[in-house]
């Protein structure tokens, strides 16, 4: 039997899919673009041509719970989504700061750039730690999200924010690391990168201290 480590390395790579066709069928705010393609199967063979659309943005993504470490603090915002309008509580999301990556940027900069822009809070690179990247919905969409915490003072934290040029209208506040796990237990958080934001500061919470401590020193 194979090792558990070996069990989750990949089969297969991009050279392992064929892209026969690709084209633009639609671009506004959003994009979606139509592939026709195969790939290698499990069992040796092939797939038959396949056709799908994928939910293009262009861009990917940053996320970042911003932290007090002194008061145990996390900053959250809540914001209007369209994507939730059946949601049966309240289109109105609790999130954490998120935003695309701008062209030339890299991660960190979208994450110092947009965490300014959101709650109006300044950043350098050593308040930065990585956590992950996910796809949100790969599926059908393309958008990769990569994920980070920042470490610095909320003490001044305001209680809108937003970038008025981008239609933004964004509720600002903060509440204790232990309320935001709850409101994730509980459901009243359930956006994905935030879930996972949150999760990983409550149970790794020394860990990344340390990651911080070492980052500085």
């Amino acid at each position: 039997m194979e090792k558990s480590k070996n069990l989750l390395e990949p089969r297969f790579a991009l050279k392992d899919v064929t892209i026969h066709k690709k084209e633009r069928v639609f671009k506004q705010f959003f994009a979606m673009d139509r592939y026709e393609v195969s790939y290698k199967t499990f069992n040796g063979g092939n797939t038959k041509v396949l056709v799908r659309e994928i939910f293009e943005r262009d861009a990917d993504a940053v996320a970042i719970l911003v932290w007090d470490d002194l008061t145990d603090e996390v900053a959250l915002i809540e914001q209007f989504r369209p994507g939730a309008l059946k949601d049966p509580e309240s289109p109105w999301l609790i999130e954490i700061v998120a935003g695309m990556i701008d062209k030339g940027e890299t991660e960190k900069e979208a994450a110092i750039r947009e965490v300014q822009e959101e709650i109006g809070v300044t950043l350098t690179d050593k308040d930065l730690h990585y956590v992950t990247f996910e796809y949100p919905s790969p599926g059908g969409a393309s958008e990769k999200v990569t994920l980070f915490i920042a470490k610095t003072s909320l003490e001044h934290l305001g209680n809108h924010g937003g970038l008025e040029s981008e239609s933004e209208d964004l509720r600002v506040f903060k509440v204790p690391l232990t309320e935001a796990y709850d409101a994730v237990k509980t459901g009243r958080i359930h956006n994905a990168v935030a879930i996972i934001g949150i999760m990983t500061l409550y149970f790794e919470k020394d860990y990344i201290k340390g990651k911080f401590a070492k980052a500085s020193s």
